[in-house]
């Protein structure tokens, strides 16, 4: 991170809960910091936002948003679980059960 940032508070995902893929963690989304300092944030194609996760465990993760999935029964129905399998990063599956 450099030295120009800003926080966002996104009302919409504010105190939801999250699973983080790496640290194998849940936690709750607590807003999304910005990096303006450094050449690929000036770039809108590079431009990588993090998303500030107060961890159950204590700790806190910045993560980009797509090393987390977000848990809203608003739109996540057990009958569409099958689909799950089409959400991938690369060629790994995430959301497979």
């Amino acid at each position: 991170m450099g030295n120009n940032i800003e926080t966002f508070m996104a009302t919409y995902l504010e105190g939801l809960s999250v699973n983080v893929f790496r640290a194998e963690k849940e936690g709750r989304h607590t807003g999304i910091i910005l990096d303006w300092e450094d050449g690929y944030s000036r770039y809108p194609a590079e431009h990588k936002p993090l998303s500030l996760i107060a961890l159950d465990c204590g700790y806190f993760a910045l993560v980009p948003n797509n090393h987390f999935t977000v848990k809203d029964k608003h739109f996540v129905n057990e009958k569409h679980s099958n689909n799950l399998k089409f959400y991938k990063r690369g060629e790994t599956v995430y959301w497979e059960r």
